[in-house]
Parts: C-alpha cells; sequence; structure tokens
C-alpha cells in the first residue's frame, strides 16, 4: 500500500510489490490474483468468513443482527489505508471495478441467506434489504476515509458503532417491512 501512496496504482509494478514484501512475484499472486486484489487485502477472506457464519448460525439468530455481530468482529476494517484505498477507487477504475464486485460478492453473501430466513417467494426482497445494508455500510467505509483524511484521525470505535448500528437499524426496519406484508 505504501508504494501504491508514493507512486500510485499505475506506476507500481507487481515486481516492486515482490521485491518490498521479500517474496517472488510467483508468491504475490499466489495470495493476491491480480493487482486491484492487493488493494483490498484479504476482503475475500472476510466474504467467505461471513458466507460461513450466515450458514452455520445458531437457529434463532436472524442474518441482519448476525451481520451486525460480524461486522463488530472484524478488526482494522475501517482503518488508515481506507483513505487510500478509496482514493484508488475513485482514481483508477480497476480498483473501482473490484470493489464493486467485492461488494457485490457481500451482498449475494447476505441477500441470500435473508431470502432462506424470509422463505421468500419474492427473490428482490432479500436483494433489497441485502443492497440497503451495503449501500449503508459503503457509506460509513466513506465517511472514515473523509474524516481521516480531513482531519487525520480516524473514527472512534463509538462512532464505528453508532454507524453500524444505525445501519442495522436500517435493515432490519426493511427485514420488518417485508415480514408484515406477508
Amino acid at each position: 500500500m505504501s508504494l501504491f501512496a508514493d507512486q500510485g496504482f499505475a506506476g507500481t509494478t507487481i515486481d516492486e510489490i515482490a521485491d518490498r514484501a521479500d517474496v517472488s512475484r510467483a508468491t504475490v499472486f499466489s495470495y493476491f490474483p491480480t493487482k486491484e486484489d492487493i488493494v483490498f487485502g484479504d476482503a475475500q477472506s472476510a466474504i467467505d468468513s461471513l458466507a460461513s457464519t450466515l450458514r452455520d448460525r445458531p437457529s434463532g439468530t436472524d442474518v441482519v443482527s448476525c451481520v451486525r455481530a460480524w461486522l463488530g468482529e472484524l478488526t482494522g476494517w475501517i482503518e488508515p489505508t481506507l483513505v487510500l484505498q478509496v482514493r484508488l477507487m475513485r482514481e483508477v477504475p480497476v480498483v473501482a471495478a473490484r470493489r464493486l464486485r467485492l461488494h457485490r460478492d457481500l451482498e449475494d453473501v447476505i441477500a441470500n441467506a435473508l431470502a432462506a430466513e424470509l422463505s421468500s417467494d419474492h427473490p428482490l426482497a432479500a436483494q433489497l434489504v441485502a443492497s440497503s445494508l451495503l449501500t449503508a455500510l459503503r457509506m460509513i467505509e466513506e465517511t472514515a476515509a473523509d474524516r481521516m483524511e480531513r482531519q487525520e484521525r480516524p473514527l472512534s470505535e463509538t462512532e464505528v458503532t453508532a454507524l453500524l448500528d444505525d445501519a442495522v437499524a436500517y435493515a432490519e426496519a426493511g427485514v420488518e417491512a417485508l415480514r408484515r406484508r406477508r
């Protein structure tokens, strides 16, 4: 990430990344299939973890609460590198496309679990709630990045918790509205 910050995304080569990490080029690609994947670190592992968490959640635990608990367990997801990630996303189309894909994958994981929970005959209902939750999470990321960039300090744990709670409350209201319609 420091190479991207210093040289830009296009100006940084995989060979430079490998050299900085003191590994081979092949090793870099064994961890990150594409250069843009490096920007988002282990995001795919986090998505896989959420899918597993939702699949194995205790009976009676609703999806939105489970997602909220999972987010609370993530350490460092709102961190100083987020500023660079957001900047690169805004400046580099392939990075923006990769972020969009990661968010879409996360949305699909949540929507699939919601569809099963709601036993919905309307798959759009679960997708709408998942999309709302992901939009809120994107806004949290961008709010945090803007704060870190403008004020050079991260959001406090209390602020992150409040934003997550607001996002979850919004999604829960959507789920409840869907349940009342049935």
